[in-house]
């Protein structure tokens, strides 16, 4: 998932390193659920999981270091937005179902077969980093055209007029890491303890985790795609071939955060909550900055922009020197913004983290996304779950928590043997009957799984299967030991 976790010390304290947005705000049915289950706020900033922030708050800056105007920009938008759509047309009747093997980048090249003017050239180029490399973590050559337009995917925008969102996203008051410290209440979490070893058998499991072995009826595993593909977790016995090459099918897509904390406000960044720097094709592989956002409601003490990079420029960019970081950013900032106020800058290093190795999950060429569905399937009592197990939502937070309720619905095993289909997946509209959840007094849910969407409505079952997940364990199949 997109790692949840607040920079606690130094001139960043309370930014967010990983998961920042509400994908949807309040219509994001798992994440909205939750955090109001746990009395956690989220604010509305507008735009969708492409572009945070509305666009009326999108300051564009030309290679010039020039404000386009509105017009300038929202003409950006309809010019990627029909040349997607000529992209999206091109999959949906050129590829067929075993066309693995095509990537993004390749339905462009054939979809759009015509010259752009220079001008036009570098904003689609902008959008495209924007929305596939920065989206994604992987260049547009590596993304599986299937994937990105022909599979279902569920998104919490459910009403855009005009190309504009009505609701947006939302950020965490508090960031995500005030939902997790809630969450984990209560419970026995050991910390700095990687686990290094699992056995499991018919009769349960054992865990090895910094010398001390953990045993159980059941686990449910929620390590990373990267973290998996690494090996560093031994299996006992050896995982199935099945889900072995879905795993080393999947990509892990690597985004980092560049954090420039500023020593005084830029007037120029007034009224704007996000940043978009067009880049010329030499900047394009070179330059720090081409999006970023920008929010007083969110660091209204301590100005900071946090800039995006996606894909290798992320992983390139984690390993240069802090220094050279510093001086690389503040001139980029003072060519384009004329900011001079550089303080102190920093970058997340997801990529190089033993236990994440990336950002998030995609489906790179000669993938399928039945491989995060193999991903997702139980072996014996080993039960898998996070954004990587998520066919309809990889990628997300909301990925990650719809997951590990699935993962908890397995487990509780509520029919006594005869275990009912996790009702997220149900292709059926409607009043659904839930199954009793021990200490929920919600009995029922609303569910629309039309065309892949998930309905407006509150879907109760979230909450109550999110807290029964708790008590797996100690209620349903004894206290691990």
């Amino acid at each position: 998932m997109k790692a949840l976790s607040s920079i606690f010390e130094c001139a960043f304290a309370g930014v967010e390193e990983g998961a920042h947005w509400v994908h949807g705000g309040t219509e994001n049915v798992p994440v909205a659920t939750l955090l109001e289950m746990y009395n956690v706020s989220q604010v509305r900033v507008g735009g969708d999981d492409d572009y945070e922030g509305s666009r009326d708050q999108l300051l564009l800056i030309s290679q010039k270091g020039e404000t386009l105007s509105a017009a300038q920009r929202d003409l950006s938008f309809d010019l990627f937005a029909s040349a997607r759509a000529a992209s999206q047309a091109f999959a949906e009747d050129a590829l067929s179902d075993n066309a693995t093997n095509v990537s993004v980048a390749d339905v462009w090249h054939r979809a759009l077969q015509f010259n752009y003017s220079a001008e036009g050239q570098v904003l689609l180029d902008w959008h495209k980093k924007v929305s596939y490399e920065q989206d994604s973590g992987a260049s547009i050559d590596k993304l599986s055209a299937l994937a990105e337009y022909v599979a279902d995917y569920t998104d919490f925008y459910s009403d855009r007029s005009m190309g504009r969102e009505k609701h947006g996203d939302g950020f965490v008051e508090g960031g995500y890491s005030t939902l997790v410290r809630r969450l984990a209440a209560g419970l026995d979490i050991r910390l700095q303890s990687p686990v290094t070893r699992i056995h499991y058998s018919d009769a349960g499991v054992a865990v090895t985790a910094k010398g001390e072995v953990l045993r159980g009826t059941a686990l449910i595993l929620t390590a990373s795609i990267g973290a998996l593909q690494a090996e560093s977790i031994t299996f006992e016995p050896a995982l199935p071939s099945w889900k072995l090459d879905a795993l080393r099918r999947l990509g892990m897509g690597n985004v980092a955060k560049v954090l420039v904390r500023l020593s005084e406000r830029v007037p120029r960044l007034q009224s704007v909550y996000s940043l978009g720097q067009l880049l010329s094709e030499q900047q394009q592989g070179h330059d720090l900055i081409s999006f970023c956002i920008w929010d007083g409601h969110e660091h209204a003490s301590k100005p900071v922009l946090e800039c995006f990079l996606g894909g290798e420029q992320a992983v390139t960019a984690e390993k240069i020197d802090a220094e050279q970081l510093k001086r690389r950013v503040s001139r980029e900032l003072n060519s384009s913004l004329g900011i001079a106020a550089v303080e102190e800058v920093t970058i997340t290093k997801w990529s190089t983290n033993p236990y994440i190795r990336g950002a998030w999950s995609y489906a790179p060429v000669n993938s399928s996304v039945k491989d995060f569905d193999a991903m997702a399937r139980s072996v014996g009592r080993l039960h898998f779950a996070g954004e990587g197990t998520c066919r309809l939502l990889y990628g997300n937070v909301h990925a990650a928590v719809v997951s590990g309720a699935r993962a908890a619905h397995d487990l509780l095993d509520l029919e006594e043997g005869n275990l009912q289909r996790w009702p997220l997946f149900r292709q059926a509209t409607g009043l659904e009957k839930a199954p009793h959840i021990p200490g929920c007094p919600v009995i029922c849910v609303v569910i629309s799984m039309g065309s892949g969407l998930l309905s407006q409505q509150r879907v109760c079952l979230m909450a109550c299967v999110v807290e029964a997940s708790k008590k797996v364990i100690e209620k349903s199949y004894g206290k691990i030991h």
